[in-house]
Parts: C-alpha cells; sequence; structure tokens
C-alpha cells in the first residue's frame, strides 16, 4: 500500500512538474507575442499635445513676416504658415479676399491687431480655386462685426467671409479648420 500512494504521488509530482513546466513555457512566451503588439500604432504612446503661447504665435508671425521681406516675396497682404494638418498662423497687413469653404468650418482666435469680419450674404464674381473652396472680390450684403486682440470668431462651412483690415495696421490670428462631412 506505502509503495502504491509513493508511486501516485511520484507520478502525481511528476505531473505537476510537466503542468509547471507548461505554465513556465507559456509565461514566458508573453512578452513575445505581447511585446509587439503594445509596440503596434495601436497601442504605441501617442505624441504629446501641441501648445502655443500667443506670444510665441505672434513672434513666429513676426519671424514669418521678416523671412518674406528677406526673400524680397511680393506683398500679398498675407503671410501664412500651416502648423499642422488643420491650423494656420496668418499675419495680413490688407484685405483679404471673399472666401467659401464648403467642407471646412474656421475658427479664428485673434491674436494681435484689429480686422472687420464681414460674414453672410454672397461672393462676389465667385471662382472656385480648388475642390470645395471658393474665392472672391468681396462679400456682398453681409454683417460686419469688429474683431480684436482676444475674440474669437467660428465661420459655419458655406458661409461667405472676408477679413478687412484698416490701411497701414496688423491683424494676426490663428486659424483652426475644421473639416465636415
Amino acid at each position: 500500500l506505502l509503495s502504491s500512494v509513493s508511486k501516485r504521488s511520484v507520478c502525481t509530482s511528476h505531473r505537476l512538474g510537466i503542468a509547471s513546466m507548461n505554465i513556465f513555457r507559456a509565461t514566458a512566451l508573453v512578452p513575445c507575442i505581447l511585446l509587439p503588439l503594445l509596440c503596434s500604432p495601436a497601442f504605441s504612446q501617442a505624441a504629446p499635445a501641441t501648445t502655443y503661447s500667443p506670444q510665441e504665435l505672434i513672434h513666429l508671425a513676426d519671424e514669418m513676416r521678416e523671412q518674406a521681406k528677406a526673400a524680397k516675396a511680393p506683398d500679398k497682404g498675407i503671410v501664412e504658415k500651416f502648423l499642422d494638418s488643420s491650423t494656420i498662423l496668418a499675419s495680413r497687413n490688407r484685405d483679404g479676399q471673399a472666401e467659401l469653404h464648403q467642407r471646412a468650418e474656421d475658427v479664428f482666435v485673434v491674436l494681435q491687431g484689429e480686422a472687420t469680419l464681414v460674414s453672410g450674404g454672397t461672393v462676389a464674381d465667385p471662382r472656385a480655386t480648388a475642390p470645395n473652396e471658393v474665392r472672391g472680390a468681396s462679400v456682398q450684403g453681409g454683417t460686419r462685426k469688429s474683431l480684436r486682440e482676444g475674440d474669437i470668431a467660428h465661420i459655419p462651412a458655406n458661409v461667405p467671409h472676408q477679413l478687412l483690415v484698416r490701411q497701414g495696421s496688423l491683424f494676426t490670428y490663428f486659424v483652426v479648420k475644421v473639416p465636415v462631412k
């Protein structure tokens, strides 16, 4: 009887040893399987948010204007820089064209200066400049709103708009483009 109990415990120990070894082997494989998954784009850590202070953006706009002068580029009344796929830093010293974006909303954050935003109405002498983009000479019959430092303007898609800048002044603003379906 003692020998049969010993045999059973040896067999049980042996089975437990194999089971433990299989668990160890499976556990050892976990990093090999999970590591590539955790490093994949779906699980990887995204880049941190980009932040700007108004002063940083104004300084960047000053540099953009200086670069345009140094390049002896013709003065178009505006310098623009896409900061990423949906934000633009713009600085203008005269009136802009009438614009209408069929598939994007604009959000303006005024950093420096004053301008008049004309929105609504219709685009005079409209012309397509790109898919879903219309430009024109002016906005006819729109509503005028004064914009100054700290103001935020939201312009929905399909709304004609134009910025008017007093001669001799400078207007700097941050634009967020919001795509719509």
